[in-house]
């Protein structure tokens, strides 16, 4: 498990600074988020819980949020995940894209409730909560190229003879 986690990580670290150096002022998409979708649809839990514990501080970390509010939503990407994996054929892109949406609608729905909970009561409603439905359907329409993708660097590290073993077996 230590090399697939080593390979997502720096994936997850380079989507990081992609998405919050290059993209955010202008472009807000979920790149994390579906990166630990995808890595929860894969055979290995303990792959994806420890992906999402890893990402989840580092956007703790960075953002002025309270802590483990993103690691509670990578964990409920993780559950979503790993409901999808048992119940849904995820090969064909319609699907790909209808299991992102709902595993992010399930994440925001987590998030907004921790928030709810700690206190900030105006995130509920507020105005950005248009803005943040378009963001959960614009990353769920990515899905299909960034699955085909994290399948690309999967299979090229197959070919160099690098198993990872936490995600073997093809959706």
């Amino acid at each position: 498990m230590v090399i697939p986690f080593i390979v997502f990580s720096l994936i997850g670290l380079s989507l990081f600074y992609l998405q919050n150096l290059a993209l955010f002022p202008y472009i807000h998409l979920r790149l994390l988020s579906l990166l630990v979708f995808y890595i929860s649809l894969r055979p290995s839990f303990s792959l994806a819980f420890s992906l999402a514990l890893f990402l989840g501080l580092l956007q703790d970390s960075y953002a002025l949020s309270p802590l483990g509010l993103h690691i509670s939503g990578a964990l409920a990407l993780v559950a979503a995940g790993r409901f999808c994996r048992r119940r849904f054929l995820i090969n064909s892109a319609g699907s790909q894209i209808l299991a992102s949406l709902g595993a992010l609608a399930v994440q925001e729905a987590g998030v907004r409730l921790i928030m709810l909970l700690v206190g900030y009561r105006h995130f509920l409603l507020g105005t950005l909560t248009g803005m943040r439905g378009l963001e959960i359907l614009f990353t769920a329409l990515l899905a299909p190229l960034m699955f085909s993708l994290l399948r690309a660097v999967e299979h090229g590290l197959k070919r160099r003879g690098w198993r990872l073993a936490g995600t073997a077996g093809s959706h």
